[in-house]
């Protein structure tokens, strides 16, 4: 008699915890729900019909945004060059931090997310990126990886390079995600859930680039002249000092020369806009 009240009281205890495991789930997927927007339109017909509702309430829309995932940084930044292996284990360098280095789109992909299948289908040697860039796979290196894997997946012309340093490099808050570098520099970055919308995305942000490029180049009234604007915002180098030197010395300006040691015109520093 006594062990059958014991196993009375141990099959009590473990449906209470299945029961506690099961609201604990049900809660979890209330607030996925409310996150994603479940519920939202109904509250806000509530809201405006006083508070009142009448009869059973009907099918729970949820909103979903498009798929466009924003870039994680807050401001284009210098680029790495993505050293790794290729699909045969060989040394592979992709090398697009020389300002002479071709436009290169990354596309971070991995083989266990069915999102990247769609991109490992679509990709290869003569897929047409923004800024006729060149377009090269980044994986993460072995055990994250399996080569054969890989190998299965790629299509032919595609070129991949296995580098978990790169994902570090870019801070790649998943995938698939992409990073398109110019001259050196991130011009545009994110991920989506199709090949049209990261190469609208990607194809916004080379535009973007270019206009603000083109801005700074403009000369005019109280502005710095084109080659210098262009100088500044491309190279990054208003404050080399060594340029400056060099710039001075091909004017004529070397030290001691008595345009160094004049004093500001009183009325230029009066007024700035002068």
């Amino acid at each position: 008699m006594v062990w059958v009240v014991v196993a009375e009281g141990v099959a009590i205890a473990l449906l209470g915890v299945l029961v506690l495991g099961l609201l604990r789930s049900h809660a979890l997927i209330l607030k996925a729900l409310h996150e994603l927007g479940a519920g939202l339109d109904l509250e806000r017909e509530a809201a405006a019909d006083g508070g009142g509702h009448d009869g059973p309430p009907g099918a729970v829309p949820v909103q979903i945004e498009p798929g466009v995932v924003p870039a994680t940084r807050s401001s284009s930044s210098t680029s790495h060059d993505v050293v790794g292996t290729d699909l045969e284990g060989r040394h592979s360098v992709v090398e697009v931090s020389g300002s002479g280095a071709p436009a290169t789109l990354f596309a971070f992909l991995t083989s266990g997310c069915s999102v990247c299948l769609t991109f490992w289908n679509e990709l290869d040697g003569d897929t047409e990126a923004p800024a006729g860039a060149r377009v090269v796979v980044v994986v993460k290196d072995t055990p994250d990886e399996s080569p054969a894997t890989l190998a299965r997946l790629a299509r032919p012309g595609t070129r991949v390079v296995a580098s978990s340093a790169a994902w570090a490099d870019y801070d790649i808050p998943g995938s698939p995600y992409f990073v398109l570098v110019e001259d050196g520099t991130v011009t545009g970055e994110g991920s989506a859930t199709s090949w049209p919308a990261v190469s609208d995305l990607l194809a916004q942000a080379v535009a973007e680039s270019a206009h603000a490029r083109a801005a700074a180049g403009r000369s005019g009234p109280g502005s710095v002249g084109a080659a210098g604007a262009a100088g500044i915002v491309d190279r990054g180098e208003r404050d080399d000092l060594s340029r400056i030197d060099t710039e001075l010395l091909a004017a004529g300006i070397t030290p001691g020369h008595p345009s160094l040691h004049t004093p500001p015109d009183p009325d230029d520093a009066a007024d700035p806009r002068s």
